[in-house]
């Protein structure tokens, strides 16, 4: 059995595996709340699963300079069922197996349908904080869906929400840092509020703010570059956080931005309204 041996063993030591590695994030404790302190510690469940179905959503539309043509759009969405299973050896390695990966495009659907079986992981720091993912794509599935596939689950990872490790009570705040590169580099500020602590579960209020470390925006798939004159991406939302599993309990993330990009010909910027969702929710039975 695939999934018993992953458990025992660990797909971070497979052969041959190349996990990709998260950007780190930096945890700091601006309140620690009030009442009885105590440390949120992880101490993932290793008798049974955990069954939680991941959706996320990327929208960008584009509009060149003052032209009179319609704007164009973009989307890519993913919902995917996963199952997954604290190491029985190292607890803070995920080992996961992929459901029914689907997606309302018609062009990637049929695609995705590759994935059910399919497996992966990630392996994590203290706090519930991603260090590095790995996806085991089936040899029949096709580029476009493992792209989409591994893109889902990296933007996902990328707005995880760890949680402090030291002492904090009912109210607490802290601020969570990453720099994340992709077509553009941020500096990705995230922060958290405890709006209630209950046994193994904490729901969490989040705020995010993004913003460049440089002004460029490297174009996907080539070496050319634009000059990024102007970014702005912001969202919210709220996460369920039990700390006796390793991905969220349930959990809903929004963010929306735009952003200027000139090239060659600075009378006719690209402008481009972008925007990003992730739902996180048990799965149904």
């Amino acid at each position: 059995n695939i999934v018993a041996t992953l458990r025992n063993t660990g797909s971070a030591r497979a052969e041959n595996v190349r996990p990709i590695d998260l950007p780190p994030a930096h945890v700091t404790v601006t309140e620690p709340g009030t009442g009885e302190l105590s440390v949120p510690a992880s101490a993932p469940r290793t008798d049974g699963p955990q069954r939680v179905t991941l959706t996320t959503e990327s929208r960008e539309t584009s509009v060149v300079g003052t032209d009179s043509t319609a704007p164009t759009t973009t989307v890519e969405a993913v919902t995917m069922p996963l199952t997954a299973y604290a190491g029985c050896t190292q607890p803070d390695d995920l080992e996961f197996t992929f459901g029914a990966v689907s997606s309302p495009d018609e062009a990637l659907d049929p695609a995705l349908g590759a994935f059910d079986g399919a497996t992966g992981g990630v392996t994590y720091h203290d706090g519930l904080s991603p260090a590095s993912l790995r996806i085991f794509p089936p040899p029949d599935a096709d580029a476009p869906a493992s792209r989409a596939v591994e893109q889902s689950l990296l933007s996902a990872l990328t707005y995880a929400v760890p949680i402090p490790t030291e002492a904090i009570g009912s109210g607490a705040r802290w601020r969570v840092e990453r720099t994340v590169t992709a077509a553009t580099t941020v500096e990705q500020v995230m922060e958290v509020t405890v709006t209630a602590w209950e046994g193994d579960r904490l729901t969490l209020d989040v705020t995010v703010d993004e913003t460049p470390t440089a002004p460029v925006f490297r174009i996907p798939g080539s070496g050319s570059t634009l000059d990024l004159s102007r970014f702005n991406n912001t969202g919210s939302g709220t996460v369920t956080v039990d700390l006796g599993t390793l991905l969220p309990e349930s959990g809903d993330l929004e963010l929306n931005g735009a952003r200027e990009l000139v090239g060659a010909d600075t009378e006719r910027p690209i402008l481009q309204q972008t925007s990003f969702s992730l739902r996180w929710e048990p799965t149904a039975e």
